[in-house]
């Protein structure tokens, strides 16, 4: 179970969504959904950056989640892979 303030190693699989833009509409920020209906919100560290490339597609990724002070999960993305 993931606190508040905590982070916890987790690995996760999921459908990488759009969740931020920029003037221009190009996408700044993802995130993966998860088949039991989660969302995590992924870090912008440089392997979170790579996921902007992958839109749509299925994911599995390694990496610390917590949670932030409106409750969302936030991975910080240590390795992923495309299933």
């Amino acid at each position: 179970m993931v606190k508040k303030g905590k982070d916890v190693e987790a690995t996760i699989s999921g459908i990488i969504t759009p969740v931020e833009w920029d003037d221009y509409d190009d996408v700044t920020g993802v995130a993966i959904q998860t088949s039991d209906e989660e969302e995590y919100l992924v870090d912008k560290n440089k392997k979170g950056e790579e996921l902007l490339e992958l839109i749509e597609q299925e994911v599995e990724v390694s990496g610390l989640v917590k949670k932030d002070e409106d409750d969302n999960f936030i991975i910080k993305i240590h390795e992923y892979s495309v299933l």
